[in-house]
């Protein structure tokens, strides 16, 4: 089984201890996005994978490759070119204050800039089962918009497994109006088989009508999710729900299909860092389409494997699938010999 995404790489600066910017004089640096993230511990969990996309011909650009690498992900398929990667700095959140993400230089990333043209991106698709494309790649640029929809088209008609993650990021479209955006991923959706979202994604971005007599958010979800999937032809629905109580946080998932709509257990969070928790729910809910484990079972699994990435200091979870099936299992230990 072989997965392909198709997204942006960028460079990730954390502030050590938790500290602000105008605190640090050091940062932590690492390569992270979410085909990347997704990618990487499908890689763990022993499938074959590979990511599609552009980085800058220098120093950096290498250097983020061999990230790739490192991460068990092949990168035959990058290409290089210009001279710039977007990077964000990541202010690590403490007790009631928040993480925050500053990012730069975005729209002059070689991502950014690339076109068709640059990738191999009909043999890419022709050797993958499954193919994942991240929402924002519809969003950061004319040219990566026409590559992206490129690849949905073109793998719905090899009979691909398209993934596709909604992951609107507002902050990268200022200037583009609520209509254009929605048009984009309205073009989309119909070559999707496996969607990845939430509540806001459908009734905010997409406009579909919230039930305002329904209290309870997965209640919600429920109802206005069975639209979606009928309307756009979607197979699978997933995503996660976060709940405060007090000073704890509880995360749990859901998934629908045609059918039916399930909502997993609810766990209690322990944070070290949340960056890339929602990739390692999507990776477990594609490892579960590659197993053809029942629904509650893929829920479950992709649950526990968010749960351990909110553990793992990064962008992308360091966990094996065996360890997640143990905690899924309710297999619980603080050491392993």
């Amino acid at each position: 089984m072989k997965i392909i995404a198709f997204g942006e790489v960028m460079m990730r600066l954390t502030p050590p201890h938790y500290k602000f910017i105008e605190q640090t004089d050091s940062v932590d640096l690492s390569f992270s996005g979410t085909g990347l993230n997704i990618l990487s511990n499908l890689s763990r969990f022993s499938y074959d994978t590979s990511l599609v996309t552009s980085l800058p011909d220098n120093q950096v650009g290498r250097a983020a490759s061999s990230y790739i690498r490192k991460l068990g992900v092949n990168d035959t398929s990058v290409a290089y070119k210009g001279n710039h990667i977007g990077i964000y700095f990541l202010e690590m959140g403490f007790g009631a204050r928040p993480s925050e993400v500053t990012y730069l230089n975005r729209s002059e990333s070689s991502f950014s800039q690339s076109h068709l043209d640059d990738f191999d991106i009909d043999e890419a698709i022709k050797e993958a089962d499954i193919v994942h494309i991240c929402g924002i790649s519809l969003m950061v640029s004319e040219t990566v918009r026409q590559t992206t929809m490129y690849i949905a088209k073109k793998a719905k008609e090899l009979k691909k497994t398209v993934c596709f993650d909604f992951n609107y990021r507002s902050s990268i479209n200022l200037d583009k109006s609520h209509e254009w955006v929605k048009e984009q991923y309205e073009e989309i959706l119909p070559y999707c088989d496996i969607v990845f979202g939430g509540i806001r994604d459908l009734t905010e971005l997409l406009d579909f009508p919230l039930d305002e007599n329904l209290k309870n958010i997965a209640d919600r979800l429920n109802v206005v999710s069975k639209p979606f999937v009928e309307k756009y032809g979607i197979s699978l629905f997933a995503g996660t729900l976060r709940e405060n109580k007090g000073e704890k946080q509880f995360l749990k998932g859901f998934l629908r299909n045609n059918q039916q709509f399930s909502v997993s257990t609810e766990y209690e969070l322990t944070i070290l860092d949340r960056i890339g928790t929602g990739d390692a729910f999507a990776a477990g809910i594609i490892t579960g389409y590659i197993e053809e484990w029942s629904e509650e079972k893929s829920i479950a699994f992709a649950v526990s494997n968010a749960v351990f990435a909110h553990t793992t200091y990064g962008d992308t979870p360091l966990v094996n699938k065996k360890i997640v099936e143990e905690y899924m299992n309710g297999n619980r230990t603080n050491l392993l010999r």
